[in-house]
C-alpha cells in the first residue's frame, strides 16, 4: 500500500473521529513500517498511536490516557473482547499461538500468547492485548512468528553452569535510593545494601558455543572516580551560567511531572511552520533551538538542564578551564560538594574538535558509593555555559542519617541470596551485527521460590528486596 491508503487504513482501525489531529505520519522504506499518531485538540495528553506493515497489517495500536466512563466488566467478558480484537486482524493467531497467563494492570488486564518451541515460549513472539476494565482496547501488539529458531546440538549441564556462577560471584556494598513502586520490602529512604555482581546472568545453553563464550576477554571499563581537585565558590547567579536570559527567550510550554516542574524556552517563536509529520521532524520541532530546564518545586532547585540550542561563542576553552566550570556550577547547587562528590578520572586526550566536554561525577558516603549518585555536567567550551546537567538520584542531606556500618557480612549476604539461587533455561531473543535477529536458548538466574528475582539484600536486616514483576 503506499502512504495515502496505508493512512485511511490506520483511520479505519483506530476509528479516529474530528476531535483529534494528526501529529506524525512517518513511513520507513527500509522497515515497510507506517506510523500515524493522533492528538486529541481538548486534550494534548489523549491520543491514538497505530503503526501498519506495508501491506497494511495491524502491529501496533495505542489509546494512551484514554477517558473511560463505562461500569467494569468480568474477567472473562474482557478475555472474550480481547480475543475478538485479535481474531478481526489476524484470524489464525489464536491458533498458531499459546495463551500465557492474563496480568492485572492499574486499568485493565493483559492477555497474551506465544510461540512455543522445545515447551518454552519464545520471547518477543505472539501478540498482546491490554484490555480496559470497561472493555476498550487500550493497546495492542503483535509480534508474529520467530524468523530464526538456534535449536543447541547439546544443552548444557545446568550443575556446571550454577557452579561456575558461585564460584565467581560477589556482593558490592551500596548506598541505594530504591523506589517501592519498583522493588519489594523498600521504601523511599536511602538503605544500605548488598548488591550481587557476577561475571553473568544469562549463559548460552549450547555445549558446543560455551568455549567461544569462555573465550571472549572483554576489557573492564569500570570508571575510577577521584577526590574533587579543589574547593571552589559558587556563582552569584547560577541562571547566568547556563546562558538562560529571560527577557531573549519565550516560554513555549511549562508540564508538571510531580515533584519537579519542567519548562521549555526558545529565543523566540518560529517564523514558520514545520508541515512535515515524520517522526524526526516531530523530534526536531519539539527540541531544535530549545532550553530544557527541570526545577524542584518545594526549593526552586535546578535539578536538570537540556541545551538544545547550537550556540557557538568566540572562546576556545580548554577542558581544565570547563572542569573549573563545572566544578563552580557543581559548588553552586551542592557547597559541600567536597564531602560527598567524586569526579571521574580524565579518560584520553583533549578532543580538538569537539564544543562540548561532558564531566562526570559520583557521590560517595564515608568511602561507600551511591548507585543512583551520579551526576553529569556538560560545558560548551566556544560560550563557556553549561549544556547539560543531570542530578543525582539520591538527596545527600539524608546520608548524614545513615548508619553505613553493616550488620551482615558480605559472607552472610552473599549465603541469603544464593540460597533460593537456580537457573532456568529460556528463549532470549537477539540480534547479529546486521540487525539479523534469532532466537538461542540460554540460561537465566532465577529465584523459583520467590515473587520475583533478588536485587539486593538489606545490609542491616538481611531482608531481600526482589524486583516487582
Amino acid at each position: 500500500m503506499n502512504k495515502e491508503r496505508l493512512k485511511l487504513r490506520a483511520l479505519q482501525i483506530g476509528n479516529v473521529s474530528n476531535d483529534f489531529d494528526l501529529e506524525i505520519e512517518d513511513f520507513r522504506e527500509e522497515h515497510q513500517v507506517a506510523l500515524f499518531v493522533w492528538k486529541s485538540i481538548h486534550d494534548a495528553e489523549q491520543g491514538i498511536w497505530i503503526e501498519l506493515d506495508g501491506e497494511g497489517h495491524l502491529l501496533h495500536y495505542n489509546q494512551y490516557e484514554a477517558v473511560l466512563h463505562h461500569l467494569p466488566l468480568q474477567e472473562e467478558e474482557l478475555l472474550e473482547k480481547s480475543l475478538q480484537f485479535v481474531s478481526e486482524y489476524y484470524p489464525d493467531a489464536l491458533k498458531t499461538f499459546v495463551p500465557e497467563k492474563s496480568k492485572t494492570l492499574s486499568n485493565g488486564m493483559r492477555f497474551s500468547s506465544v510461540q512455543m518451541e522445545l515447551g518454552l515460549p519464545l520471547e518477543m513472539t505472539g501478540f498482546y492485548v491490554d484490555v480496559a476494565f470497561s472493555g476498550d482496547i487500550l493497546s495492542f501488539r503483535y509480534y508474529g512468528e520467530a524468523k530464526d529458531i538456534r535449536l543447541p546440538g547439546e544443552i548444557l549441564d545446568k550443575g556446571w553452569v550454577k557452579q561456575s556462577f558461585l564460584a565467581e560471584v560477589k556482593m558490592n556494598l551500596l548506598i541505594m535510593n530504591l523506589s517501592p513502586d519498583v522493588y519489594e520490602n523498600v521504601s523511599h529512604s536511602p538503605l544500605l545494601v548488598y548488591q550481587p555482581n557476577s561475571p553473568f546472568y544469562t549463559q548460552t545453553a549450547n555445549r558446543l558455543a560455551k568455549s567461544n563464550v569462555e573465550n571472549e576477554n572483554e576489557e573492564d571499563y569500570e570508571i575510577s572516580y577521584l577526590p574533587l581537585p579543589e574547593k571552589l565558590p559558587g556563582y552569584s547567579d547560577i541562571y547566568k551560567a547556563i546562558g538562560f536570559d529571560k527577557h531573549a527567550l519565550t516560554k513555549l510550554r511549562e508540564v508538571d511531572i510531580g515533584d519537579e516542574i519542567v519548562t521549555v524556552w526558545h529565543p523566540a517563536l518560529p517564523l514558520s511552520v514545520n508541515n512535515d509529520l515524520s517522526l524526526d521532524s516531530y523530534f526536531q520541532r519539539k527540541t531544535e533551538n530549545t532550553l530544557k530546564i527541570r526545577t524542584e518545586k518545594q526549593t526552586g532547585k535546578i535539578s536538570g538542564l537540556f541545551n538544545f540550542r547550537d550556540d557557538k561563542g568566540l572562546l576556545s576553552l580548554s577542558v581544565e578551564e570547563c572542569r573549573t566550570i563545572a566544578l563552580k556550577f557543581l559548588y553552586t547547587l551542592y557547597p559541600n560538594a567536597d564531602r560527598y562528590f567524586r569526579i571521574a578520572s580524565p579518560n584520553g586526550d583533549e578532543d580538538e574538535e569537539t564544543t562540548q566536554y561532558g564531566f562526570h561525577f559520583s557521590i560517595f558516603h564515608k568511602g561507600i558509593s551511591t548507585y543512583f549518585g551520579l551526576c553529569h555536567i556538560t560545558v560548551n567550551k566556544t560560550t563557556g555555559f553549561i549544556t547539560h546537567y543531570s542530578a543525582p538520584d539520591i538527596d545527600v542531606n539524608r546520608l548524614e542519617e545513615m548508619d553505613v556500618q553493616p550488620t551482615l557480612s558480605e559472607k552472610e549476604a552473599k549465603s541469603l541470596y544464593l540460597e533460593d539461587l537456580d537457573f532456568e533455561l529460556t528463549w532470549n531473543k537477539n540480534y547479529e551485527e546486521n540487525q539479523h535477529e534469532y532466537h538461542e536458548l540460554i540460561y537465566r538466574v532465577s529465584f523459583p521460590k520467590l515473587n520475583g528475582d533478588i536485587r539486593f539484600i538489606n545490609a542491616h536486616s538481611g531482608g531481600k528486596i526482589t524486583a516487582k514483576i
